[in-house]
């Protein structure tokens, strides 16, 4: 592939806008779709502990991004309501297409000020806790630190049992089809220098939930080194998956990766 380098440590190229007090900062990337029910609970984490736990991570939060992906109900609405009163709150707005969960989090680096970007899903079923087991694999040389719900010492609360299964056999299909040696490719919450999450979108043919895949597969392609994390995960019942139709477009999305990737 083109276009990615693979830096000379895992912190290289992330320093050169560090904060005022030496620390590296962070923008937090959250794609949203017609998340009106969602929203409130993570306005008030964004409020109350959002900062403190990135601080806990050895990062200063530098903003949340919120992208609306076309969505049809408030979720505009409200991110528009409370932007005034959370500072570090921007709302990224398209042109009202739902492009997909991958165009979403491209958009959201594209405007990324960090030197840092931790994807993360907007009900944050990964806590923001989780953070410095990202961090400290990032320190230990990763290019990429990625969530894992599939390791020894991860958590998983309240999954149904279908989804686990077919997340372990989705996982399967990937590393069969892709050679990638990773338990979880899925999981939300993966942290990288925002300059290589950049590159690594910037070539994205998967707009959808394959973007994971396709951005992980393209950093294995270019040497980066990928660290695998076991995290806590809570699954909401709120979630707008659908896992079965979702899971066979996305293995039809890996299958076209493994050609063309």
């Amino acid at each position: 592939m083109g276009g990615v380098t693979e830096p000379a440590s895992g912190n290289a190229g992330a320093t050169e806008s560090a904060s005022k007090g030496g620390l590296p900062t962070l923008s937090l990337i959250l794609p949203a779709y017609n998340e009106e029910a969602r929203l409130p609970a993570l306005l008030e984490t964004l409020a109350t502990s959002a900062e403190q736990a990135v601080a806990g991570a050895g990062y200063v939060l530098r903003e949340a991004l919120v992208v609306d992906d076309g969505s049809a109900d408030r979720t505009r609405a409200i991110l528009a309501e409370a932007e005034p009163s959370h500072p570090n709150l921007r709302s990224v707005l398209g042109n009202g297409e739902n492009r997909g969960k991958g165009a979403a989090i491209a958009a959201g680096v594209d405007r990324a000020e960090g030197n840092y970007v931790l994807l993360a899903d907007v009900d944050l079923s990964t806590p923001l806790e989780e953070l410095p087991k990202l961090g400290r694999a990032i320190e230990s040389g990763a290019d990429i630190a990625i969530g894992s719900r599939a390791l020894d010492r991860s958590v998983v609360d309240r999954g149904p049992g279908h989804r686990k299964l077919m997340g372990r056999a989705f996982n399967r299909a990937v590393r069969t089809m892709t050679g990638l040696e990773l338990r979880d490719t899925q999981c939300g919450f993966k942290l990288m220098p925002t300059a290589i999450a950049g590159e690594l979108l910037a070539e994205q043919t998967c707009p959808g939930f394959s973007f994971d895949v396709e951005m992980l597969m393209r950093a294995d392609r270019a040497g980066l080194r990928i660290a695998e994390v076991p995290v806590i995960y809570i699954h909401d019942d709120r979630s707008r998956v659908r896992a079965v139709s979702s899971s066979y477009k996305m293995l039809r999305d890996v299958a076209g990766l493994a050609r063309r990737v």
